[in-house]
């Protein structure tokens, strides 16, 4: 798979910048021909050569910019469609892929892999291009005007292969594992800490987390000092070989000028060829540790492109008859990363009806729930909506079905209005959203605020309590068209009276829309009025009924009950 084209406008821009040197490749010549006049007063030719060379400097100038422009806005080009290419396709990954993801790692990814590509294609490539054709030029001009020097000046190529090669595949190890370290490591714990610096300072773990970052900063710095040592071996290296060089050149050049078989502007140019092929040699002999670097980047990037992602979409939107729906799980069963979570689960819902999920903490009602969402694909067993099976439906189609509250922050940086409308395909007028925030008891919070609707709520929502971002979100999913709400221990951050107001309003909004209500939640108040409860133990569904039939037929429903209400108590 390719993450980088040569395009026209990138072939335009290098063609140019072969240009550019091949007018830098002329210049020595008219300096050798106006150091080798016997007059330097302001004659006819002087004028001429002086005239000439201030073309060609600003011809070069023109034709490098426009060169420069074409390479760099086509890198970037490239680079915001493969961005936009990345954060589509992480969007349309499974959750399970996040499950085992350090989201520090995915944001190296689409930041730094992806300047290592875009630095490849319009630095190294460039380079190397105008490198090779900059020491093919030279070679043939040098060639022309004196062999014998020409040959005391590629020595360079040998001389500088025995000291930096070996040196350089030490140093792309090096480069290999610091990109790896930074990416892997110190990006993810460096964001993970900031992330949950609440929870750091709440339990004091301030040192822990700084002992942490700081193991894998100074794994860095280990790694930096290797490479810097050898950077410096091979610049210092380096150094002295073009000294010596130009030095063996001056002195022997000087010699033959001595001697008249060399003229003074014949030696002049050779110095000028010798120090502006310095560059394009090491641009080239650098080529292979960079290439290196795109090809590590290269695969990293393919790994996420190449992994499966939902079908959001592709299949027909199936007609869904207007009324009540019935949501079914026959058989259901689901293993992470083969350990069995769910197996073989039942359980029944229906428009106008609520229902609950209960049972002890990890007896999987919050993965029901995601399997319900298809969040998770189920290993065995079957979901249907109104018998037709929840897979003959597009998963944006079936998502759409359900609105969702969970129990963790999903509040987003941006507005009320930002919030209240994420994934919204409809319009939705002001009033809808001042109902919406009446609906959970927001409204007065909002209009205080300076700017009402569209006031910024802060990165995760931090202007908010704990308490008014599960409003927030309750009123989002309530602004959505669905066929059944789904409570994940959406209350649990509201006080009894706050979660009782909701509940009510809650339950109004069932009625009103004629939806089901599938809620998973501890505290008895939030369920004992279900409907239907499905009691969860043992990875599966082994009973179901009205809270009081499931007290006097269950004894370990009871006795899940006694243990909430001695909770309920302290």
């Amino acid at each position: 798979m390719k993450l980088l084209k040569i395009t026209p406008r990138l072939l335009w821009g290098i063609l140019l910048s072969m240009i550019a040197s091949l007018l830098n490749l002329y210049l020595p010549l008219l300096v050798r021909h106006f150091i080798n006049l016997k007059q330097f007063a302001w004659s006819g030719l002087s004028k001429k050569v002086l005239l000439l060379g201030g073309l060609i400097l600003i011809g070069n100038l023109l034709v490098s910019s426009l060169s420069d422009y074409l390479i760099s806005s086509e890198g970037d080009c490239q680079v915001r469609q493969l961005r936009l290419r990345l954060q589509k396709q992480v969007l349309r990954l499974p959750q399970k892929y996040f499950d085992q993801q350090i989201s520090g790692n995915l944001t190296s990814r689409i930041i730094n892999d992806v300047n290592v590509l875009r630095s490849f294609l319009t630095e190294t490539i460039p380079a190397v291009v105008t490198g090779s054709l900059t020491i093919l030029g030279t070679m043939l001009i040098t060639f022309s005007l004196d062999w014998k020097l020409t040959l005391l000046m590629l020595l360079v190529f040998p001389i500088d292969g025995l000291v930096t090669v070996p040196l350089g595949k030490i140093s792309e190890v090096i480069a290999d594992q610091t990109q790896s370290s930074l990416a892997a490591a110190l990006t993810g714990v460096t964001s993970e800490s900031i992330k949950q610096i609440k929870t750091v300072k709440l339990n004091k773990a301030e040192e822990d987390v700084f002992a942490k970052n700081a193991r894998e900063i100074n794994k860095l710095y280990r790694l930096s000092l290797k490479g810097d040592r050898i950077a410096a071996m091979i610049g210092s290296l380096q150094s002295m070989l073009s000294f010596c060089l130009i030095m063996a050149v001056v002195l022997y050049g000087t010699l033959r000028v001595k001697s008249g078989s060399l003229s003074t502007g014949t030696l002049g140019a050779f110095m000028m060829y010798f120090f502006q092929i310095i560059g394009p040699i090491n641009n080239v002999a650098l080529f292979y540790s960079d290439r290196k670097q795109m090809l590590g980047a290269t695969r990293k990037i393919s790994e996420i492109i190449n992994e499966t992602a939902e079908e959001t979409a592709g299949k027909e939107q199936l007609a869904v008859a207007p009324g009540s729906s019935l949501l079914r799980l026959d058989q259901v069963s689901f293993a992470y990363q083969d350990l069995p979570v769910l197996e073989k689960v039942d359980l029944e819902a229906r428009s106008g009806e609520k229902i609950a999920l209960v049972g002890a903490t990890g007896a999987g009602k919050t993965t029901l729930a995601n399997v319900i969402t298809r969040l998770y694909p189920v290993a065995a067993g079957r979901i249907s909506l109104n018998g037709q099976a929840s897979t003959d439906f597009s998963l944006e189609q079936w998502r759409g079905f359900f609105s969702v509250v969970l129990q963790e922050n999903t509040i987003i940086s941006g507005s009320i209005r930002d919030n209240l409308t994420l994934g919204l395909n409809r319009k939705v007028t002001d009033q809808e959203l001042w109902d919406a925030l009446a609906l959970v008891r927001l409204e007065e919070y909002a209009k205080k605020l300076p700017k009402g609707l569209d006031s910024l709520l802060g990165e995760s929502g931090k202007q908010l309590s704990g308490g008014q971002r599960q409003r927030m979100q309750i009123a989002r999913a309530c602004l959505r068209d669905f066929k059944f709400l789904l409570l994940d221990e959406a209350t649990s951050n509201l006080d009894a009276d706050t979660e009782k107001i909701i509940m009510t309003a809650l339950d109004r909004l069932k009625r009103t829309k004629n939806c089901g209500q599938i809620t998973i939640a501890h505290r008895l108040a939030t369920i004992a009025n279900s409907d239907r409860i499905y009691f969860i133990k043992n990875k599966t569904v082994v009973a179901s009924g009205s809270h009081e039939e499931l007290l006097e037929k269950v004894p370990d429903y009871r006795r899940y009950v006694h243990e909430q209400q001695l909770k309920e108590k302290r």
